[in-house]
């Protein structure tokens, strides 16, 4: 389907700008998504100099197209393709969301990651748990997709 293949490489391509975008810094991104309270997440913007924290805010602009391509692709790719067929009716409704999922989550973890470093006001210190719950749910929900596709594609295979 080239379609699916379009979108599977500007998924791919986004990736890999948020890649190269984000290589700099150190504590990484997904370490500040992992992060359940204010003094984490701040800890780890100490530890980056001022262009990094502004490379951090800039990164938003390349996470927010990358997520809806990925959700879209995972949807496509379970929906449109032979890669599901044959499995249960709910198996291949809960693989077929779960990109899409992980992707709404991937959103309201960035909103609040914009939230905590632009807003001008201190934050209820919930919503940085709240936060790192989402992003733990998120990483959670693209490791079960990539091990259920992975299982699905060797089973079509044997």
């Amino acid at each position: 389907m080239v379609p699916l293949r379009i979108l599977g490489a500007v998924t791919a391509l986004l990736f890999v700008a948020m890649v190269f975008h984000a290589a700099r810094l150190e504590p990484s991104i997904p370490k500040i998504q992992l992060t359940f309270s204010e003094a984490a997440f701040r800890s780890i913007l100490a530890q980056w100099q001022p262009s990094e924290v502004a490379r951090f805010k800039s990164h938003f602009a390349i996470d927010f197209p990358f997520l809806v391509s990925y959700g879209l692709f995972g949807y496509f790719l379970c929906e449109h393709t032979a890669l599901t067929r044959g499995l249960p009716a709910l198996a291949r409704s809960l693989l077929s969301w779960a990109l899409p999922a992980a992707a709404v989550m991937d959103a309201g973890e960035n909103l609040f990651h914009l939230y905590f470093v632009f807003a001008v006001s201190a934050m209820p210190v919930v919503l940085y748990f709240v936060s790192g719950v989402v992003a733990t749910f998120k990483w959670l929900l693209i490791a079960a997709f990539v091990v259920s596709v992975g299982y699905a594609r060797i089973r079509k295979a044997g």
